[in-house]
């Protein structure tokens, strides 16, 4: 039996996750990712995640233009749930961990405990310009930068009051209530580098990284377990994002690839291929930008895709799960109805009858068809 959890990174961007005129349209709005979140508890999913994004890509599709904020709906969505957990993205250096804490511990009373936090180290460069935010860290300093921002905010969570003298931040006797219900909530961070992941062992509870190619995903997960064992970090758990095209058949999920591949945003994936390498998630900013670019490959849906039938898709990800050393599986896909569907009651349940996680159970009623 392999203890994993399944997650579901939510289309909260415009143009959802492929930039493809022939993809199916996703707006981004609030109320179709309540849907996709209810669905996704419905089916047993165990948690979603949301992307913080402050600028989109442009193009036909608009991709990621219109782009909810990310804490705010993961509190929205704790109000249309009971059970699953719900997991926002800050980016440290756009939020003051004070700032951060308050909101988060909010969202957490709200949802009742099932709070989570992704946290991007780096900053997104286009999008800082426009605030006007020039902090453009080189590595080692994001890094203690990140490092001081985690805590003050676990601080924040777990004391009264708390003075901090840091190289970034300064507190005098700050104070921050309510905590969060159930005590200091999980926190991950993207990261492939050996810098990054020694980052995330010392300080947080998981790393997160793209399945970018099957050889990518057991390479960063194996040295993730070397690199916390090293540090004596057994705690931290490996988190890897899939795109999953499913299709009756692995000659249905082909001709679908080939369909959206046929209609590529170029100019929105020209533009992610250059701002991933500088801090959007959730590509590790440590890295050249041969790891953007993949991931932007990715999204085109030219590497790293997850084709075929259920029983197809839920062998290749066994197998992942294992070589890899996987403790989490968070899925991108098309469709967040239809495929995700397709996700919990056909790919998860073949996954669990051989070992594989068991999916959260609920005791809301099912979801009528949409």
């Amino acid at each position: 039996m392999r203890d994993i959890e399944y997650g579901v990174f939510l289309p909260i961007g415009s143009g959802g996750w492929i930039p493809s005129t022939n993809a199916p349209v996703l707006d981004g709005s609030y109320a179709a990712n309540r849907t996709v979140v209810q669905l996704a508890e419905r089916l047993g999913f165990h948690f979603t995640l949301s992307q913080a994004v402050w600028r989109g890509h442009g193009g036909a599709t608009r991709h990621f233009d219109d782009n909810l904020e990310s804490l705010t709906a993961a509190a929205g969505f704790g109000e249309a749930t009971e059970r699953i957990g719900l997991w926002g993205t800050v980016n440290t250096s756009m939020l003051h961990p004070a700032v951060a804490a308050k909101i988060i511990a909010t969202s957490d009373q709200i949802s009742g405990g099932r709070s989570g936090l992704n946290i991007v180290a780096g900053g997104n460069r286009a999008a800082e310009r426009q605030m006007g935010i020039g902090l453009d860290l080189d590595n080692p300093e994001k890094y203690r930068r990140a490092a001081e921002w985690v805590s003050v905010v676990k601080a924040l969570w777990t004391e009264p009051s708390v003075d901090f003298d840091g190289e970034f931040f300064t507190l005098r006797d700050c104070q921050s209530g309510p905590k969060p219900v159930q005590g200091v909530p999980r926190m991950i961070c993207a990261a492939t580098s050996d810098a990054g992941l020694r980052f995330v062992a010392e300080h947080l509870d998981g790393v997160m990284f793209e399945g970018i190619t099957d050889d990518r995903v057991i390479e960063v997960g194996q040295r993730t377990r070397r690199i916390a064992h090293e540090q004596g970090a057994e705690h931290l758990k490996s988190l890897c994002i899939f795109m999953v095209v499913p299709g009756e058949t692995d000659a249905d999920a082909a001709r679908r690839v080939q369909h959206y591949s046929q209609a590529k945003d170029t100019v929105a994936l020209a533009s992610l291929a250059a701002e991933f390498g500088a801090g959007a998630i959730p590509v590790d900013v440590t890295s050249n930008n041969a790891d953007a670019a993949a991931w932007a490959q990715t999204m085109a849906l030219s590497t790293g895709t997850l084709a075929g039938s259920p029983e197809t898709l839920a062998e290749r990800l066994a197998g992942l799960a294992d070589a890899a050393d996987l403790d989490s599986m968070i899925f991108i896909m098309p469709d967040f109805v239809d495929d995700l569907r397709v996700l919990g009651e056909e790919v998860l349940p073949i996954l669990e009858r051989n070992g594989y996680g068991s999916r959260l159970r609920t005791a809301l009623p099912p979801l009528a068809r949409l």
